[in-house]
């Protein structure tokens, strides 16, 4: 199963056009950025010391970078009717989804096709998909805070 952590424009973007104007990987960043503001809105309810400090939710060069690789590499694999169909799965759970479930690591939704966790998980390390989040938490100083208040 694909975790939002290895995903995340407003929601309102997504009214404005039908489904079939946007592509599969428009409408991935606009669920993928949905889930991030979801994310670090919770990081900062947990987090105080974050308020004001959290990068947005938006898109980095760098996540541009990971989450065009994890998708490019997902299409190869499972080839792109197989990915939209994830991507629409995405754009229902996000019509019940709480913060709480997305800080718990429940944003569970199937994989593209027929690929198994291994492959998935593969892809996104291979597309530095956790170093981009992380880059892009650095950024703002969110990480280094995030950091102090383990200590």
């Amino acid at each position: 199963m694909l975790r939002a952590t290895a995903l995340a424009l407003p929601l309102s973007a997504l009214a404005l056009l039908p489904a079939h104007a946007q592509s599969s990987f428009e409408r991935l960043e606009a669920v993928a950025t949905t889930i991030n503001g979801m994310m670090f809105d919770a990081m900062v309810e947990q987090t105080p010391a974050l308020e004001g400090n959290m990068p947005s939710a938006e898109w980095s060069e760098g996540l541009r970078a990971a989450y065009t690789c994890m998708y490019d590499g997902f299409v190869a694999q499972a080839g792109e009717p197989a990915v939209s169909e994830m991507v629409t799965e995405m754009e229902n759970r996000l019509e019940t989804l709480t913060t709480e479930e997305v800080m718990n690591g429940d944003v569970e939704v199937g994989n593209p096709g027929d690929m198994t966790d291994d492959e998935v998980g593969a892809i996104v390390a291979e597309c530095g998909m956790m170093d981009a989040f992380m880059a892009h938490l650095a950024q703002s100083g969110a990480l280094q805070i995030m950091m102090q208040a383990d200590q």
